[in-house]
């Protein structure tokens, strides 16, 4: 590690001193020192982030400013890619059985462009950011790679926004979005004191509209994302590649002002960790996912626990199981629901279905999911008995396409250098192909008509992208004209499609009848 800090010191130096050349060669022995030094910890993922936290995203960002100032665009894009998802990269790679070959070396970072050139009619927006400044990349299928950078956000603008850098904005720019009236939404978020939801915390300022304020961000969020790179958006998806903090911006919800016009009516939106991931995803052997088969889980039984080292009492949630039955009928297959729902059952089914569809209460931050315990009968459950948690999701063999997680806050996690570690990571981690989440609470009736809408154009064919892009569209144009109420759902991943067919569907009749069989059995 000293000889990490002595090479960054040394190239501050050079880069202070104008000399451009040298402070490149001191930074690419710098960071090949940070890679050795993390490929020492390979395996204990908590290391791994904790010593980028440690060591910071800093080495990567300099090296790609350099490689900025000397016009070398291409290679700026590579040296950003070395900051980002690592840990879940290495996680996706050892399920997928592959190796993930994005090093310091100059030679293996074209391979990351293959991942671009496979995804027709789409185009990816990369973006970074530093204290006042955005820097943007777009690629387009046939390979080419655009560059532009904002000017430096002047501080008056900031000081207005009362944050101290562009980050501030970020941070902000959904807060308006965080909680709706509690009469209109029940809380699936699993707080650490269930009784005092959500809703009451936030109660005096969110009512789930967009305030004048949260308006404002929005349009300094598209100034600064969108706005520079508008010209080369011309493909019908864009597939956005985030920084930290810009995992919190609602894309969907960013407005050109002149046209009037959101992002999402003009493109379906997805989101991707890195350029490296979706790379993986692609490679990874074609009979990894099933085909077919899926699980729908609403609303567990869980009641009266202990949660996080006290007593507490989650309640049912009516909408989940009202949810559940709608998806199961559009699906073909009984869901999980109530007593049945257990932590048990829910972890024997993941592995061999192909979609998977979770409307309970869960915890973003603390990556928690509560099921329905398997018995009361040893007294009140511990977590162990009824909590699917953040490792036990990257700890089984998840072989699905699709996760859909109708969870509160579902999109939400802690924001690390690494990345937003989370629910939807953890199933990414575990092998999901895709993870469609929620940014923040949506009220019970625009959830229920996006869901149908959703899943009858996936059952017709359509890919996931597609299907929520046209869920979205029928929320905006049918009595749910507010942001809050159709923006926060995001694919993360790959845009994936299903033939569901009535062999696959018995089979996961079959599948839960016998899961059935065995919980009556224990």
């Amino acid at each position: 590690m000293t000889e990490f800090q002595s090479l960054l010191s040394i190239t501050r130096l050079k880069v202070s001193q104008s000399e451009l050349v040298e402070a490149n060669e001191c930074l690419l022995r710098c960071i090949r020192k940070y890679e050795q030094i993390r490929s020492l910890l390979k395996g204990n993922s908590e290391f791994e982030i904790s010593l980028l936290e440690i060591c910071g995203t800093f080495p990567y960002q300099l090296l790609t400013n350099l490689l900025c100032c000397t016009g070398k665009f291409r290679d700026a894009l590579y040296a950003e890619e070395l900051g980002r998802a690592r840990v879940l990269a290495g996680f996706m790679a050892d399920k997928y059985s592959l190796e993930s070959h994005f090093t310091t070396d100059p030679q293996s970072w074209s391979g990351i462009e293959k991942s671009v050139k496979t995804e027709s009619n789409s185009v990816f927006l990369y973006v970074s950011y530093r204290e006042r400044q955005v820097l943007l990349w777009v690629l387009k299928g046939n390979g080419d790679i655009f560059f532009r950078a904002i000017d430096e956000v002047d501080i008056d603008t900031l000081i207005a926004e009362q944050v101290c850098d562009v980050e501030g904005v970020f941070k902000k720019s959904a807060a308006g979005f965080g909680v709706l009236p509690e009469e209109n939404c029940e809380d699936r978020s699993l707080n650490d004191n269930v009784t005092t939801s959500l809703h009451e915390k936030s109660r005096a300022n969110v009512r789930g509209d967009e305030t004048k304020d949260t308006e404002r961000t929005h349009q300094l969020c598209y100034k600064w994302i969108v706005a520079p790179v508008a010209d080369l958006l011309t493909e019908p998806e864009i597939i956005i590649v985030p920084d930290r903090f810009l995992y919190r911006v609602p894309f969907a919800a960013l407005r050109d002002k002149s046209a009037g016009k959101y992002l999402s009516e003009k493109y379906r939106i997805r989101i991707i960790p890195s350029l490296t991931t979706l790379r993986l995803i692609q490679e990874c052997p074609a009979d990894y996912h099933s085909p077919t088969g899926a699980l729908v889980v609403g609303d567990p039984t869980v009641g009266k626990v202990h949660y996080n080292g006290r007593l507490t009492n989650i309640t049912p949630l009516f909408h989940a199981n009202k949810e559940a039955e709608m998806v199961g009928r559009l699906l073909g297959v009984q869901p999980l629901s109530g007593s049945r729902a257990t932590k048990q059952a829910v972890l024997q089914a993941i592995p061999s279905v192909s979609l998977i569809h979770l409307a309970a209460h869960g915890n973003a931050e603390r990556g928690e999911i509560a099921l329905s315990p398997q018995s009361t009968t040893n007294g009140i459950p511990q977590e162990e008995d009824y909590l699917l948690t953040l490792s036990e999701i990257q700890g089984v063999q998840v072989q699905a396409k699709l996760v859909v997680l109708s969870c509160c806050h579902s999109g939400r996690g802690l924001v690390k250098k690494e990345g937003i570690i989370g629910i939807a990571r953890a199933f990414l981690a575990s092998g999901a192909r895709s993870v469609l989440v929620a940014s923040w609470a949506i009220e019970d009736e625009a959830t229920a008509k996006l869901m149908e809408h959703f899943y009858e154009h996936l059952v017709g064919g359509e890919s996931a992208s597609e299907s929520l892009h046209q869920a979205v569209q029928w929320l905006r144009s049918n009595g749910f004209p507010k942001p809050s109420q159709w923006a926060p759902f995001v694919l993360m991943g790959d845009n994936v499609t299903f033939d569901f067919t009535k062999k696959g569907n018995e089979e996961l009749k079959e599948d839960n009848n016998e899961a059935e069989k065995e919980q009556s059995h224990d």
